[in-house]
């Protein structure tokens, strides 16, 4: 384990997030470990949601944006239900992701994805040989048309969120 020294902790973290999260603070976490004994995916993390906790509580603020913790949990809220303090990790680990964005601490998955449906509005290219078999199939199951989204509207809520310097980016990879 890696020693960690004081001067390069981040002390207002802990602040910064509990003023985010309000009366839900993870300055309530009493490191019970509650919540990581019901996490649906905590063997598949680096840190259990009371070690999450916990860092960020010691301002180790970079060991928790860099996790992989906080884009493996699949928000089923259990740790949220199951605390008895109330701290409200899955709102926590949410602005924990929205901090590591704007550090440029994301996956490349989710990178992609998010310039996926910046250029054409879904998940999935919607488009070519790959649309044909779509509407076939959907014309086959008496489905109705896909209605395109609205594509400025999606790529205006991806540049408010922040996201869009991801999708701009990739395109400058190109």
């Amino acid at each position: 384990m890696l020693k960690k020294n004081a001067d390069n902790l981040d002390h207002s973290f802990r602040y910064e997030i509990s003023a985010k999260v309000g009366a839900k603070s993870l300055l309530k976490c009493i490191q019970c470990g509650v919540c990581s004994s019901g996490c649906t995916v905590t063997e598949y993390v680096d840190l259990q949601p009371h070690r999450v906790v916990a860092s960020c509580l010691l301002g180790l603020k970079e060991e928790v944006l860099s996790s992989n913790a906080i884009w493996t949990c699949s928000l089923c809220h259990r740790c949220t239900e199951r605390c008895p303090k109330n701290v409200d990790y899955s709102f926590i680990l949410a602005l924990l992701r929205n901090l590591a964005v704007k550090e440029g601490k994301i996956p490349k998955e989710y990178s992609s994805t998010v310039v996926t449906i910046y250029n054409n509005g879904y998940v999935v290219p919607y488009t070519g040989g790959l649309k044909d078999n779509i509407d076939r199939r959907r014309g086959k199951m008496g489905l109705p048309e896909l209605v395109p989204p609205d594509l400025k509207e999606i790529q205006f809520i991806i540049e408010e969120t922040g996201l869009g310097a991801l999708a701009k980016e990739k395109e400058d990879d190109k």
